[in-house]
């Protein structure tokens, strides 16, 4: 164990940049701060044979399996199943499910019978090791054990580790470079414990569609999820759109499109009339069901292809974004009549095909929509007639909101940029941006704009001051558009957290892990007083979630 130790002394640590941890310290700010790589000791001989002799006294008289996540863990697992020999399998899983062939969130068999052990350098916050455990839960496998190299906190703070009954183990902790490196064991920032991770239990999960009927390639927003009184709303990758139970998550109804093109059919978020609801699909038609049990009051033949999402105004009208296959006609906007199903004005000016969603505004009298030929179009809303566009530095994927205490129409785009504009006069109030580009909808609350970016971070810019307030980052990029509750911001990731963060500050309240990706909107609302959230994952996996008020802290 010394001779192990003292590797890590001479080549993992940075010595030109250790300083003592205190308790208001970093874990971002690397040059305040010690700096650890084991990535100069993944391939050594020796260093691995000595991990493998660790971790062999450890589990001595047993026979186990070992796991671990891309690509950190991969030579350690590898070591332990060439040399170890207490390991009899291994394998290795993936940080997002491959997007070809067979689209597999691990790599090799996993035994029913054998203890699973799942291996790793350090063990930091313990939010990687989670992620795995819920992914291997979902294929019905159960986590027995933790190896690390190194610990680095007290062992109270992974408490939704331990309360899972696994049992953590690590050949050192922090602590144990206290004399050669002045360093100790992590405490959390302002001596707060970890953020709660089971803040929210499933009432009920649902799979909307068989495993290889799924869209696995295709990593952008999908159809999202509306609701009334008593259902829930969504269209999925094969084709079918659903009306399900929100007490229990049974199927009401369902409706299947014919065809879609190029592995899409339904991607298109619906909207809802009191009566109806509505959603666009890749056979170029928008359609109009009936509520209570699907029937079809019409279907609005125009498109080549719908991406879009609709947009319902006043239970009257229905906005959507076209796209066409020709070469001089790309993309447009049409606004239906709901009664009728007859087109009250169609443009189709754009250049570009129309992914992004048209918003209207009544008390400005505008639609607004973006478009993949990098202009922004604001429409007059009564006769369809086009008042100005602007020219974005990028594509324009997705919706927009309106701040009607500036008069503003507010827009992001894929080159980074959030665009402020004048809705009057077409003309840019300001700009922020991004280190990435923005597929999703911003929203107001205040003077803030919240919106998630594809640099994986959430940003909160205020309006009024033109100053970002704070920027939260997470461990994937950011697809899904921000919902606020409360006093909270909810916004899934592609990392799978469902991120809760305070709105002032911006720090995690709450993070709830699922396996999948969340690439849309989640609804927040409140049921018999109690807080629930509807959840939707990548791969058309449904959840309802309530909040666990009995949650305490740990001790």
């Amino acid at each position: 164990m010394e001779k192990l130790k003292q590797i890590i002394v001479d080549k993992v640590f940075d010595s030109k940049n250790i300083r003592k941890i205190s308790e208001n310290s970093s874990l971002v700010k690397k040059e305040n701060q010690w700096m650890m790589d084991f990535k100069s000791v993944s391939m050594s001989e020796e260093f691995l044979s000595l991990f493998v002799e660790e971790f062999d006294k450890a589990f001595i008289g047993k026979k186990v399996q070992v796991g671990g996540m891309e690509s950190g863990a991969i030579p350690l697992i590898v070591a332990l199943r060439l040399k170890s020999e207490t390991v009899c399998n291994s394998f290795y899983v993936r940080k997002s499910r491959k997007k070809s062939d067979m689209s597999n969130f691990y790599e090799g068999e996993i035994l029913k019978s054998v203890p699973i052990v799942l291996v790793d350098d350090v063990l930091n916050t313990g939010a990687t090791f989670l992620k795995q455990e819920k992914i291997l839960n979902d294929e019905g496998h159960s986590v027995n054990f933790i190896f690390s190299v190194i610990r680095f906190r007290d062992e109270k703070y992974y408490k939704e580790i331990l309360e899972k009954n696994i049992d953590i183990i690590s050949i050192f902790e922090l602590s144990n470079f206290k004399n050669e490196l002045g360093t100790e064991n992590i405490l959390d920032i302002n001596n707060k414990l970890s953020i709660p991770k089971d803040k929210f239990k499933v009432v009920w999960g649902k799979k909307l569609t068989e495993y290889y009927d799924n869209n696995f390639y295709t990593i952008i927003p999908k159809s999202g999820i509306v609701l009334d009184e008593d259902s829930i709303y969504t269209g999925c990758d094969d084709g079918s759109f659903y009306s399900v139970s929100k007490s229990d998550g049974s199927m009401n109804w369902k409706y299947k499109i014919k065809f879609g093109v190029k592995g899409k059919n339904i991607f298109s978020t619906p909207a809802q009339s009191e009566k109806y609801v509505f959603f666009g699909a890749y056979d170029g038609n928008l359609y109009c069901l009936d509520k209570k049990d699907g029937k079809v009051i019409w279907v609005f033949f125009d498109a080549d292809y719908i991406g879009a999402s609709p947009w319902v105004e006043n239970n009257k009208y229905v906005y959507i974004g076209l796209e066409f296959g020709f070469i001089n006609k790309k993309g447009g906007v049409a606004k239906i009549e709901i009664k009728t199903g007859k087109k009250v004005w169609c443009n189709y000016e754009m250049s570009g095909l129309t992914h992004a969603s048209p918003v209207s505004n009544v008390k400005l009298n505008i639609v607004v929509c973006g478009c993949n030929d990098n202009f922004v179009y604001c429409f007059d809303r009564k006769s369809g007639e086009l008042l100005w566009k602007y020219k974005t530095e990028g594509e324009v994927k997705y919706g927009c909101v309106f701040d009607e205490k500036r008069k503003l129409v507010i827009i992001a785009g894929m080159d980074g940029g959030v665009y402020l504009i004048n809705v009057k006069t077409g003309e840019l109030y300001h700009k922020f941006e991004a280190m990435f580009g923005f597929y999703s909808n911003p929203v107001i609350k205040d003077d803030t704009l919240y919106i998630g970016s594809l640099d994986k971070r959430v940003y909160a810019f205020d309006i009024k001051n033109k100053v970002v307030k704070w920027e939260h980052k997470t461990g994937g990029r950011i697809f899904a558009s921000p919902t606020i509750f409360d006093n909270s911001l909810f916004i899934g990731s592609n990392d799978g957290n469902l991120y809760e963060l305070d709105l002032v500050s911006g720090k995690e309240i709450s993070i709830t892990i699922f396996s999948e990706r969340i690439v849309n909107k989640i609804i927040a609302v409140k049921e018999n007083n109690k807080n629930i959230l509807y959840v939707k994952t990548f791969l058309n996996q449904l959840y309802k979630m309530e909040e666990n008020k009995n949650l305490k802290p740990f001790k």
